[in-house]
């Protein structure tokens, strides 16, 4: 039975992170009685190759985009092989919680960085990966700027206030082939953490229910 692979997604800060870890506790909840099995993951990963990309993205050297989409390539096309294919071919019943995805890649790296598109889908052609539900959080501009002032973590050279705006004004307005692609929707991220994980918990459930009748 291949899986049903959902990415929450969103600018930085948009709270991916928190809501995507909230969904799989809600889904497990409402979903104990059924033989599914609910995992969380992400891209770019935190192993192997989520090491090379957060030295670049921390490098004082002046990387070009073209070097950080062959960077994220290989480690969309390790995730794809290590942890989703797998579950894809299994026999069980699987929803996946992914935190970004390919979508992410082309944001970044097209249509704010300037890499040409078809060239960033000819590199990633073997990630066969996916979504078959996008969730884009929408947080008002505001929010997004005291949740990046709030922060205790060191930010990168990406995470400036002209970067964070820049994000916004794409992540709110993408390509409609990428909305199609992607099965881009959007959920208003704005509230309390656990109104909007219920609300992507409830949209989630309908794929659920239609995939695994």
């Amino acid at each position: 039975m291949p899986a049903l692979v959902v990415s929450i997604d969103g600018p930085d800060f948009s709270g991916k992170s928190t809501i995507a870890n909230l969904l799989v506790e809600i889904l497990r909840r409402n979903n104990k009685e059924r033989n599914i099995i609910f995992k969380r993951t992400e891209v770019p990963s935190t192993l192997t190759t989520g090491f090379f990309t957060k030295i670049l993205r921390n490098s004082s050297d002046n990387v070009s985009s073209n070097v950080f989409a062959l960077a994220y390539a290989t480690d969309h096309l390790h995730h794809y092989e290590t942890v989703i294919k797998p579950l894809k071919e299994s026999k069980e019943n699987f929803v996946v919680i992914q935190e970004r995805s390919l979508l992410s890649t082309y944001i970044y790296q097209s249509l704010i960085g300037k890499t040409d598109l078809s060239w960033l889908k000819t590199i990633n052609k073997f990630d066969k990966n996916i979504p078959d539900l996008t969730l884009i959080l929408k947080v008002m501009a505001n929010e997004i700027i005291k949740r990046s002032q709030l922060e205790k973590r060191n930010h990168d050279k990406f995470e400036t206030l002209e970067h964070l705006e820049e994000e916004l004004r794409v992540y709110y307005d993408l390509p409609q082939e990428l909305v199609n692609e992607f099965h881009v929707e959007y959920i208003d991220g704005g509230d309390d953490p656990e109104d909007v994980a219920e609300r992507c918990a409830k949209r989630i459930q309908k794929e659920i229910d239609e995939k695994f009748k």
